[in-house]
């Protein structure tokens, strides 16, 4: 049976925490379709779609040993940004201050997801937290996320400590589960 997956940086629980109580003030003036479960939010590295057992067979030494290469690494969350037009934006979401190691990281995990036969999306890498989708408010004609930043946002350093493989299960919230964790060495 196909699964469908993603490998993912994992958050810790008071980063989501904090993430979450941003959430809560933001929910207070703006209105979203969809709010992510604060148990799912992650820094996807690679989205792998359908997967099949064969796949995953093959996946899992590769990435394990890509991991096991990369010490951890700290990261910033310092800004809101939005996908989509500025009038009506599909997905809502927080970024982390560039960090080469992330990206040399996201690299390899890719790399080694195609050494195991998965096909990768072709658009270049924007890490980020996606924290709701689809924008419903009609009062608003242009959505600035540098404002929102300054009357909603606060700066979050936390160490990327653990790399995961995530199972989707659309029907449930949170809607991800671990498959697999993977540390990055100490």
């Amino acid at each position: 049976m196909d699964r469908h997956l993603f490998i993912a940086l994992q958050l810790q629980a008071d980063v989501k925490s904090t993430l979450n109580q941003m959430c809560q003030e933001i929910k207070k003036d703006h209105s979203f379709k969809t709010w992510v479960h604060p148990d799912d939010y992650h820094i996807t590295l690679a989205f792998l779609g359908k997967a099949s057992r064969d796949q995953l067979k093959k996946l899992n030494p590769l990435i394990k040993d890509t991991v096991r290469k990369h010490e951890a690494f700290a990261l910033n969350i310092n800004h809101f940004g939005f996908f989509g037009n500025k009038e009506n934006p599909r997905i809502f979401w927080t970024g982390v201050e560039e960090q080469v190691r992330l990206y040399n990281l996201q690299k390899q995990v890719a790399y080694s997801c195609k050494q195991a036969d998965f096909t990768l999306e072709k658009r270049s890498y924007s890490p980020h937290i996606t924290l709701a989708r689809k924008h419903l408010d009609s009062s608003t004609l242009y959505v600035d996320s540098e404002k929102w930043w300054d009357t909603y946002g606060r700066e979050i350093q936390f160490l990327a400590e653990n790399v995961v493989l995530y199972e989707t299960h659309f029907e449930m919230q949170p809607k991800y589960q671990i498959v697999q964790s993977f540390s990055l060495t100490r």
